[in-house]
């Protein structure tokens, strides 16, 4: 329910000649917990089938959309990230503690750099 309003909000946004915003990250990760779900149920269902070419009809062709989820994950931003932009762009959380967006990532220093 939370994906169709997210949907609505977008295409408000874009007939009034906007860009989306960062509410499509809701929308991401509700896309790929969906096709993990599929892919656990896909997989439960045909066991072995799934990964042998049996030339029995729906089975081997499961194979390419389940090794692509993976990147599904990723493509456009991963889980971790997407929870970040929804919490302080949607939400109006405050951001992780020790960001430091205007230094070189190399100059900011980590784990136990920070003592020294």
């Amino acid at each position: 329910r939370v994906a169709g309003f997210t949907s609505q909000r977008a295409t408000d946004k874009m007939r009034a000649g906007q860009l989306p915003g960062p509410e499509m990250s809701i929308g991401k990760m509700a896309l790929v917990d969906n096709q993990k779900r599929m892919n656990d149920l896909v997989a439960h269902v045909l066991g072995a089938k799934l990964v042998v070419d049996t030339g029995e009809w729906g089975t081997y062709a499961w194979s390419q959309l389940l090794l692509g989820a993976p990147g599904m994950r990723i493509a456009g931003g991963s889980d971790e990230v997407m929870r970040n932009i929804v919490g302080e762009r949607v939400l109006g959380l405050p951001k992780d503690v020790g960001i430091d967006s205007k230094s070189a990532f190399r100059d900011i220093k980590v784990g136990t750099q920070k003592d020294k």
